[in-house]
């Protein structure tokens, strides 16, 4: 499925930068491959990149 990938935000190649930089309202998520990790909100992530594959690896809150 294609999506805007301008809903990504910034990429970023670390697990532990992007839980370090996300607020406690938004997702991080990753590529199909786990090469890259993106903070994301929720609304957003259902609106395409969760349809092509994306995982959510770090939830709300935590």
């Amino acid at each position: 499925m294609n999506f805007d990938h301008a809903l990504l935000g910034e990429k970023y190649f670390s697990l532990d930068a992007a839980q370090v930089d996300k607020s406690p309202d938004e997702l991080v998520i990753a590529d199909p491959e786990e090469s890259g990790f993106y903070i994301i909100s929720r609304e957003s992530y259902e609106e395409g990149p969760q349809l092509a594959g994306y995982k959510i690896l770090i939830s709300e809150g935590e």
